[in-house]
Formats: C-alpha cells, sequence, structure tokens
C-alpha cells in the first residue's frame, strides 16, 4: 500500500487560509501539498506537474471549481487524478445541481470525484478523505503532538514571530473553525 510521502496533492481555493490550512493538514500527515487559488493558477501547476489528487473548492471568483473538473476530465493526461470537492456550498441547489453533473461525468469517466466535504472541515476528516481517495496507509490516527509539546511550542512561537497581522488573524480563524468543527 502507498504511503503519504509518495502522493502530492493540490488544494484549490481562493481562500489563502483555507489553503494553508489543508496544505498544513496534509504536510503534516506526511502528504506533499502545493496550493493553488485560481482555476488558471490550478492548471498551470497541473501541466508543469500533474498530482497524485486534486482538492478542489467548487465555488471561486471567475471559473468555477467545476470548470476545472471539466478540463481534468477531458484530458487522457489527467482523467484518472482523483478530485476531493471541498465546499462551503453543498447544499446551495446551483451547487447541488453542478454536484450531480460532476457524478454523472464521473460515471463516462475513468475516475470521477471521490466524494465531496463540507467547509468547515477538520484537518483528521480532510486528511483521511485524501487517504482513501489515494489508497494511503496513515500512521497511527492518535495525537503525536500534543499542546503542551515543548516542541511544538518551540515550532509555533518561530513561526508566529514572523507572521504579518493579517496572517495571524487568518490563523486564528482558521484555529477557532477547526476548534468548532
Amino acid at each position: 500500500m502507498a504511503q503519504p510521502q509518495d502522493k502530492r496533492v493540490l488544494v484549490v481555493d481562493d481562500e489563502e487560509d483555507v489553503v494553508f490550512f489543508l496544505c498544513t493538514a496534509l504536510e503534516d500527515a506526511g502528504f506533499h501539498a502545493e496550493g493553488a487559488f485560481s482555476v488558471d493558477e490550478a492548471l498551470a501547476k497541473i501541466k508543469a506537474s500533474p498530482p497524485d489528487c486534486v482538492s478542489l473548492d467548487m465555488v471561486m471568483p471567475g471559473k468555477s471549481g467545476i470548470i476545472l473538473f471539466h478540463e481534468l476530465r477531458r484530458n487522457s493526461q489527467w482523467s484518472r487524478i482523483p478530485v476531493l470537492f471541498v465546499t462551503g456550498h453543498a447544499r446551495e441547489e446551483g451547487v447541488r445541481r453542478d454536484l450531480d453533473a460532476a457524478a454523472a461525468l464521473a460515471e463516462r469517466t475513468l475516475s470521477g470525484p471521490a466524494t465531496y466535504l463540507e467547509k468547515p472541515v477538520t484537518a483528521k476528516v480532510f486528511v483521511n478523505a485524501v487517504a482513501a481517495v489515494l489508497k494511503v496507509e496513515l500512521e497511527s490516527q492518535g495525537e503525536s503532538r500534543v499542546p503542551g509539546d515543548p516542541a511544538l511550542r518551540n515550532e509555533i512561537q518561530e513561526l508566529l514571530r514572523g507572521a504579518d497581522s493579517e496572517t495571524l488573524r487568518n490563523a486564528l480563524r482558521v484555529l477557532r473553525d477547526a476548534q468548532r468543527g
């Protein structure tokens, strides 16, 4: 069975803090993760080096995630890349139609989206979904680093020293969202 370090995931979302949160969760689990903030940026990265999986927000300014999904499915090189939709709009009627259309497209192709997750998503749920899509065995699900861990505290302090106030606000929001999830 594949290991996380053998897999690369492209996280596509227009929200910087979401990309940071999801990439960090993947990297903490051992995956290689890269972010893209638009469909065009994601396509450029896929052309340069196709990932093993794409985590895709459906609703973004400009081109939607469904556009990228269709591009992936139309390209014979990329059609087998699993797509995991991560959206905060799954209950909206228009998005439901897009998800249904994506599922119908998946049935006509070799590999469609494995599932979709609703935002806010916890790190554990997201990483487990990616691992399932990629058939990757994760290490023990126990918490390897606890809040009282001095190495973790030092790492966080080092990161905070170099962060600007907007990044700190975004990180705090992500942490609060994760705590609620």
